[in-house]
């Protein structure tokens, strides 16, 4: 099934000839800087931040939950969160020089103390898909070796026995610079792991932590962000305060033209058939960029208020979260649309098609005709059972003609939603059913 998935989602991005954006802010309730989100799937999310806070969701940012305290002090700055599922995850975070990561499995009612370390800090925690109670945190090097530790227990026990990386001068490590991949297209063995450095130098490593090989960035010092595609094409971006791209894996890494100015704080990429698709970054500002084939940038989106702390996609769909500097959160819900004119002959009148397959599973076409003399502007959007908009899978000028538009519907839940055309005075809406 997911090599059936990867492919369709191939397929979609060759046939592409549109995409559409939906960018919506979130209520956090807090003001405090947020430093970490962690998607699982479009309803359950986990972020952190300093004071000690960390915030939950299992309605997809509808209602964020404050829950903070629970053994977790109000004096330690959060800086890393990973959810294992909606009611289990690891943070960590530091006071002073000592750092410390908790654990919740009752979501986030008590949180219990399960790695500590003097004279150190923790950069990141990330966990396999395939195998959610094993992970791995990288932290700033301690005694003149760096902090890696594995967990086989869902992070209740850690070990760093046989992962022996020595510092290399006075190197260090930064928030959430670190990434899991798959090295096969179509298993998820999540044996690839990258973290960044202020030392002109990505660490990489094939065997999950067990041995490293030292990439160079230069001329490029700092790497305060990475990602790559997940499975296994070796496409990745990284940066401080310029872009990098690599197309091995890392083995090389090349300067690129961007836009903005900053230090980079997240990346998400999606795949397509030669090199990348569509890509987005954050920079230490309010904006959010994206570009195509990892070039091409322009600002999308920009935030009321807040610089971007971080930004990643859900493990498995195509919706993404950004956590700012003054408690503010973002979530994209974007989908690229495999648009396909099926005809240029002018219909009759304005039409939409019941979706077919329906109900389906978790991919659907949508058939619409578009009548009259000239372009005029369309609106194809998808809603939930409660009317809230999930994505607009057509967003421009038509010319009269007969269309299809695709929905991947892989990241959403079971259930009834409602598509509605908007083209000219034409307005109709059709029920459509999922079931996974």
């Amino acid at each position: 099934m997911k090599k059936l998935i990867y492919i369709s989602f191939l397929i979609l991005f060759i046939s592409s000839s549109a995409d559409s954006q939906y960018w919506v802010e979130q209520t956090s309730g807090v003001t405090v800087q947020l430093t970490s989100v962690s998607p699982i799937s479009p309803q359950n999310v986990w972020v952190c931040g300093y004071s000690g806070t960390v915030l939950r969701t299992t309605n997809g940012g509808t209602n964020w939950l404050n829950v903070s305290g629970g053994g977790i002090p109000n004096t330690v700055s959060l800086v890393s969160i990973w959810g294992i599922d909606a009611v289990t995850a690891l943070t960590a975070g530091y006071v002073g020089t000592d750092t410390w990561v908790w654990r919740t499995s009752n979501a986030g009612a008590n949180w219990v103390q399960v790695f500590s370390q003097p004279g150190g800090f923790i950069n990141g925690i990330v966990m396999k898909k395939n195998q959610p109670l094993h992970g791995f945190i990288q932290g700033d090097p301690v005694g003149g070796r760096w902090s890696l530790w594995k967990t086989l227990n869902g992070g209740i026990n850690w070990d760093s026995t046989g992962m022996y990386l020595p510092q290399a001068g006075a190197e260090a490590g930064w928030n959430n610079s670190i990434f899991i991949a798959s090295q096969s297209l179509f298993t998820e063995s999540d044996s690839l792991l990258w973290f960044g450095t202020n030392n002109t130098r990505v660490y990489h490593s094939t065997n999950f932590g067990t041995t490293w090989t030292a990439q160079s960035t230069a001329p490029e010092v700092n790497t305060y962000a990475l990602g790559f595609l997940y499975y296994g094409e070796g496409n990745g971006l990284a940066g401080g305060t310029s872009l990098m791209k690599t197309s091995n894996y890392g083995m090389n890494w090349t300067s690129q033209t961007s836009v903005g100015t900053g230090n980079f704080s997240g990346f998400v990429l999606f795949p397509a058939p030669v090199d990348y698709g569509y890509s987005w970054y954050t920079r230490n500002t309010t904006s959010i960029y994206k570009g195509s084939g990892g070039a091409n940038w322009a600002i999308e989106y920009t935030a009321p208020a807040g610089n971007y702390r971080h930004f990643t996609n859900v493990r498995n769909g195509t919706v993404c979260f950004g956590v700012r500097s003054n408690g503010g959160i973002t979530r994209c819900n974007y989908f690229f649309s495999g648009i396909t004119q099926t005809g240029s002959n002018t219909p009759e009148k304005f039409s939409l098609s019941q979706n077919y397959p329906n109900p389906f599973n978790p991919f659907t076409i949508i058939k619409f005709s578009v009548s009259g003399t000239s372009a005029v502007q369309t609106f194809l959007t998808v809603y939930d059972a409660v009317g809230r908009e999930i994505t607009k899978l057509v967003n421009q000028q038509l010319q009269p003609g007969t269309y299809e538009a695709d929905w991947d519907a892989s990241a959403y839940p079971s259930g009834v939603y409602y598509y509605k055309l908007e083209s000219g005075d034409f307005k109709e809406t059709k029920k459509m059913v999922l079931i996974k």
